[in-house]
């Protein structure tokens, strides 16, 4: 355990001598320090930034402050994510599902689930890591709005212990979080899908660019909405980011990353925009999806 441990530590010392090596380039100035500028000045600078900040979160700074199940919130020891008990209790999506949208259905010879035949999708297609249940519920509140920044190493792993291969066969250019609003960032500190993307891009090793969409609307929330309402509720909620509007052009295919899939209404008004700024493939992936209606 001690040797690992060590192994491990030795791996963030070389990490953060990697990233201060970096800023001590004559090239850089002041302005490399915020992060906006590393996305779009020096690529290779965001990745280095992504993976010195990963190794940190997930290496060095488990050992000073345990991790906690995420399903039962039990302390637990280094190096292990969740708890003995909860591990086999986690609700994995499993097959047959949705040829959209990635939602559980009744059977094989069902192909798309009702809100995807009733409301054709734009995207792809798409995969969810679990079913938005009892289990998966708190855990997903307390990485959106209690602060548990943590849980994206997670589902990072998670996502890329299942569905890794199947997102390279995507062949996504970029990783693009779906946004919130400024107030809501400004609130909770943070942008749980982005930290999700972030993690993810340094996993799967695929470029991944924060703030590409703009929420540009505060809206109701959702949950009380019918499917149509929800699209009509965000129809101009979203935008891309002027900065970027010439590049997506370039772009064949982009994946889009999200925590809680429902109706699909985000993920739709999302993908719309893309498509609409030259974007020509969308596949989406979800932390956690709703059981189809039927």
């Amino acid at each position: 355990m001690f040797k690992s441990l060590g192994n491990r530590i030795t791996d963030t010392k070389e990490a953060v001598s990697e990233y201060l090596s970096f800023l001590k380039q004559p090239d850089f100035t002041k302005a490399h320090a915020h992060k906006s500028y590393v996305q779009k000045i020096k690529p290779e600078m965001h990745e280095l930034h992504l993976r010195f900040s990963y190794y940190f979160y997930d290496r060095f700074l488990p050992v000073l402050y345990p991790r906690h199940c995420p399903i039962c919130g039990q302390v637990l020891p280094y190096g292990i994510y969740v708890c003995k008990k909860c591990a086999p209790e986690l609700p994995y999506v499993r097959e047959p599902v949705c040829l959209a949208c990635g939602k559980p259905v009744a059977s094989p010879e069902q192909e798309y689930c009702y809100d995807c035949r009733i409301f054709p999708k734009s995207f792809r297609a798409g995969l969810a890591l679990f079913v938005y249940n009892e289990k998966t519920r708190p855990a997903m509140a307390a990485f959106k709005y209690m602060n548990r920044r943590v849980l994206s190493q997670f589902f990072a792993r998670e996502i890329c212990a299942r569905h890794k291969n199947d997102i390279l066969r995507w062949k996504p250019d970029l990783l693009v979080p779906v946004p919130i609003h400024k107030n809501k960032r400004r609130l909770r500190g943070y942008n749980h899908a982005e930290l999700l993307a972030e993690n993810l891009s340094v996993l799967l090793r695929i470029p991944c660019q924060g703030n590409l969409l703009l929420r540009t609307e505060d809206t109701a929330p959702q949950k009380q909405l019918r499917p149509q309402a929800r699209l009509n509720n965000l129809q101009d909620a979203f935008a891309v980011n002027p900065i970027f509007r010439d590049q997506l052009a370039d772009l064949t295919t982009v994946l889009l990353i999200d925590d809680i899939y429902t109706t699909g209404a985000t993920m739709e008004i999302c993908t719309r925009i893309l498509r609409g700024a030259g974007v020509k493939n969308i596949f989406i992936y979800s932390v956690c999806i709703g059981l189809a209606r039927d």
